[in-house]
C-alpha cells in the first residue's frame, strides 16, 4: 500500500498537436480569466506571462546576457547549437533562438529546429468546459473556480515543427518559460524510448507523461536561469491551478500537474527523461506517488454490468487514483482528498441510460479495508453535500471488507441498483420495472489509467 505522506488512432505526434499543449503561467499585470485547457489548438493555454514582442533576431540579444548559456552562433559542444529560430508573423520580446538552445541542453537531445508563429488566439477561460452526462451524474458542475489567485494566462501550444504562440501581456519571464515547455514538444520525439509511450494503456495517462514532460523541464530551466513568477516556477502554478480550477478542469489539470511532479521524483536531472520514457507508469497511482512502473500493480478485480431494457449499460473503464482525486475533490478538502484516495487499488467505472437520464455504477477495490472506510466515509459526505444542494443523487454499498460500489445519478437508478459479489468479483444490476429483463452483460478489461 502506498504511503499516506504525500509524494508528483493516433500517433504521438498527433498526440501532441490535439493534446498539448496548454502550459500555463502568469502576468503581473494582465487580468484575463484561464480557459479550460482543451483539445482545440485555438483555445489551449500556455506557461508563464509577460511583456510583448520585439525581436526574433538571435543578434538582437546579447550573448550571454543569462548565466550559462553560450553565444546563440558560437561553437560550443553539438547539444544546444541549433540553427536560428525564426519567428513569423509578429515578434517577440526574448530571444527564442537561445531559449531553444538551452531546452535543447537541459533535455540533453538535438532536435530540428522550429518556426514560431505570433497569433492572437484569444483570452483564456477556465470555465467554459461543458460538464459530461456521466460526470454531471457523479455531481461534477461547471463552476468557474478560483485559478484567478494563480495568476493570468495567455495561449501556446505547438504542431509539429512549430510553436504557436500568443505574446499579449506576457512579461519576458514569461515569454521565455512560455517557449520552454512548448520546446519541449518539438524536442522530446527525439528522445531515447518515446516511441514506448504509445503502449501506455489510457490517452490520458499518455497526455500526463508528455506534458509533465513539459512541466518538468520548463521547471528545471526556471531554476537553471532563475526565472520565477510571483515566487513560484512551472510545476508551481500547475499545483496552484489543480487545486483552484473548477470542476471542468482539475482532472486535466491534474494530469500537468502530476505528470511534472513525477519526473521531479523520479529524475535527478532533466537529461534523464528516457529512463521514464523506456518504462513508463502504467497507472495514475503510480503518476501521483512518483511510483516505479513495476510499483503497485492494480489489484484484482473483474466486474459485470447488467444492463435492462430501460438501463444499459455502456463501455466501462478505470478511472484511475486521479479520477477518484479529482471527483472527490469536488466537494471535500484536499486532506480529505489525500486520506480517501491514497489506497486505491483498482476501479471500473460505467455510465447506464442515455444523455439527460444518465447514471453511473463505480466499483472501486482497495488496497485494505481501512482504506475503502476512508473512501466510504468521504462518499458518504460527498452525498450529503450534493443532495442539499439537490445536485445529484449517491448512494454506495459495501460488497467486501475492500470493495466499494457507488451509484449516482437518477434517483431511481440509485435506489434501485444492486451490486453483488466477493471480493474482486462483482456484478452490477440495473433496476428492472415489469417488462424488463436482463438484456446485456458487459465484462472485459478497463483501459489503464
Amino acid at each position: 500500500m502506498v504511503g499516506r505522506s504525500w509524494l508528483s488512432a493516433v500517433t504521438l505526434a498527433l498526440l501532441l498537436l490535439v493534446a498539448g499543449c496548454a502550459a500555463p503561467y502568469a502576468s503581473d499585470t494582465a487580468t484575463e480569466s484561464p480557459d479550460t485547457e482543451t483539445t482545440d489548438p485555438s483555445q489551449r493555454t500556455s506557461t508563464e506571462t509577460a511583456h510583448d514582442a520585439t525581436s526574433s533576431d538571435p543578434s538582437d540579444e546579447k550573448a550571454g546576457s543569462e548565466p550559462g548559456i553560450d553565444s546563440p552562433n558560437g561553437t560550443g559542444t553539438a547539444v544546444g547549437q541549433s540553427e536560428r529560430v525564426v519567428v513569423k508573423n509578429g515578434s517577440l520580446s526574448v530571444n527564442a533562438t537561445e531559449v531553444y538552445q538551452r531546452v535543447e541542453r537541459l533535455m540533453g537531445v538535438d532536435a530540428d529546429t522550429p518556426t514560431v508563429q505570433i497569433r492572437q488566439l484569444g483570452a483564456v477561460d477556465f470555465s467554459r468546459g461543458r460538464v459530461s452526462p456521466r460526470y454531471r451524474a457523479l455531481g461534477y458542475q461547471s463552476d468557474p473556480g478560483n485559478e484567478s489567485q494563480c495568476g493570468s494566462f495567455a495561449p501556446a501550444y505547438a504542431a509539429s515543427d512549430e510553436v504557436i504562440i500568443s505574446p499579449d501581456n506576457l512579461t519576458e519571464t514569461g515569454a521565455k518559460l512560455v517557449l520552454a515547455h512548448e520546446y519541449v514538444h518539438i524536442i522530446q520525439r527525439n528522445v531515447e524510448g518515446y516511441d514506448n509511450l504509445s503502449t501506455v494503456g489510457s490517452h490520458g495517462l499518455r497526455h500526463a507523461v508528455t506534458e509533465g514532460t513539459a512541466v518538468y523541464v520548463a521547471d528545471a530551466y526556471a531554476r537553471e536561469y532563475d526565472k520565477s513568477w510571483h515566487d513560484t516556477t512551472p510545476l508551481g502554478i500547475r499545483e496552484c491551478l489543480y487545486r483552484s480550477v473548477g470542476d471542468t478542469g482539475r482532472e486535466l489539470s491534474g494530469r500537468y500537474y502530476f505528470g511534472g511532479r513525477y519526473f521531479d521524483q523520479r529524475l535527478n536531472s532533466s537529461t534523464d527523461i528516457s529512463s521514464v520514457y523506456r518504462s513508463p507508469p502504467n497507472t495514475t497511482e503510480q503518476l501521483v506517488h512518483g511510483l516505479a512502473p513495476s510499483a503497485e500493480p492494480p489489484v484484482d478485480l473483474s466486474v459485470t454490468f447488467e444492463g435492462t431494457e430501460s438501463w444499459q449499460a455502456n463501455r466501462p473503464e478505470r478511472m484511475g487514483e486521479l479520477g477518484v482525486r479529482t471527483w472527490l475533490h469536488t466537494e471535500l478538502p484536499q486532506d480529505r482528498v489525500d486520506a480517501a484516495a491514497t489506497g486505491w487499488g483498482n476501479d471500473t467505472l460505467a455510465s447506464f441510460g442515455e444523455e439527460n437520464r444518465t447514471s453511473v455504477t463505480w466499483v472501486t477495490r482497495w488496497d485494505t479495508s481501512s482504506d475503502a472506510d476512508e473512501f466510504a466515509d468521504a462518499v458518504d459526505d460527498i452525498g450529503g453535500e450534493l443532495e442539499t444542494a439537490d445536485v445529484a443523487t449517491l448512494r454506495h454499498v459495501r460488497v467486501s471488507e475492500r470493495t466499494v460500489v457507488v451509484f449516482a445519478g437518477n434517483e431511481s437508478f440509485v435506489d434501485g441498483a444492486e451490486a453483488t459479489g466477493n471480493g474482486g468479483n462483482v456484478t452490477v444490476i440495473a433496476p428492472r420495472g415489469p417488462s424488463d429483463e436482463i438484456s446485456s452483460a458487459r465484462r472485459g478489461p478497463p483501459v489503464v489509467s
